[in-house]
């Protein structure tokens, strides 16, 4: 009798422990030490719904930006447009990804007048070559005409290029700003 009291403890010790690994495996599983890059964003995100219907928008506008200079961004399953961070998907990959990378997180620069800007960039892409086939500001880039201001306005400035149409370069030794 004492034996097989002695053997149902044992397994029930047994079982206990085996429950309790359990638990803890999946605990740390699905715990934010096992995989941070997913439960760091979720967190904010939250936070940013909470947030105000300004600055709401104001992510909106840059996540938008974000997203149109980077389209590997925007299509990507988790940070992208249909991702389930929403627009706090491109301020996060920005933040664990795209800062490391030297993207850029701010506005593009809307064009007043298109033909202008069609002139300007023309230029650009002709005294640029390299910039012309970029796939951010290239000619066959989802920026179109505001691709070269956009790509002088945050590098070519800090790198000395030139900005403006070819008669206006020629014609002065300054360079506008855009």
């Amino acid at each position: 009798m004492r034996r097989t009291t002695n053997r149902l403890n044992g397994w029930l010790v047994i079982g206990l422990l085996s429950l309790s690994l359990i638990f803890w495996l999946h605990g740390m599983l699905s715990s934010q030490i096992y995989d941070p890059e997913v439960y760091t964003p979720l967190r904010k995100s939250a936070a940013l719904l909470r947030d105000n219907a300004a600055k709401h928008t104001e992510e909106l506008e840059l996540a938008k930006a974000y997203w149109l200079r980077y389209t590997d961004v925007r299509t990507h399953s988790f940070f992208g447009e249909e991702g389930p961070l929403g627009i706090a998907g491109a301020r996060e990959h920005y933040l664990q990804h795209g800062r490391r990378e030297g993207r850029i997180y701010e506005r593009v620069a809307e064009v007043e007048d298109p033909e202008k800007e069609r002139i300007l960039a023309e230029a650009y892409w002709r005294r640029y070559p390299d910039i012309a086939v970029s796939r951010i500001w290239g000619r066959t880039s989802a920026l179109g005409i505001r691709g070269p201001r956009d790509h002088y306005r945050y590098i070519g400035r800090q790198q000395k290029l030139t900005w403006g149409s070819p008669e206006t370069v020629q014609g002065t030794t300054s360079k506008p700003t855009p």
